[in-house]
């Protein structure tokens, strides 16, 4: 069989297969679109692709900050209307940037925007 004939039985095998699900966790999905058994030896192709649960989640306090930081008001302001320090309010703003993969108030916003949390 040429290369070219293989490639397209392959194919056709993958699309007519129902995957399955090797292993899941909370970052990843690897599920199994391909298995084959050659010369006793069993090959598999995996898809690893993002999991859906991997939902961003913000305490009520993360998400009080994140919407006075949409107000535009600072770090004093904001640690004044809630009672706490503006030094804490820097440690959540931390946490949230980190828990959304940003690094700016600003792609922050955007960021909760995007995802429908403000």
């Amino acid at each position: 069989m040429i290369p070219q004939e293989m490639l397209k039985h392959l194919v056709e095998q993958v699309d007519a297969s129902p995957s399955k699900v090797l292993q899941k966790s909370e970052q990843t999905v690897n599920e199994v679109i391909f298995e084959s058994d050659v010369d006793g030896i069993r090959y598999y192709v995996v898809k690893c692709s993002p999991s859906f649960r991997n939902q961003i989640t913000l305490s009520p306090r993360e998400l009080a900050i994140a919407r006075l930081v949409a107000q535009g008001l600072p770090n004093k302001c904001i640690g004044k209307q809630l009672g706490i320090t503006h030094w804490t309010v820097a440690t959540y703003l931390r946490r949230i940037f980190s828990k959304l993969g940003v690094t700016s108030r600003t792609a922050m916003i955007a960021r909760l925007i995007e995802k429908n949390l403000l």
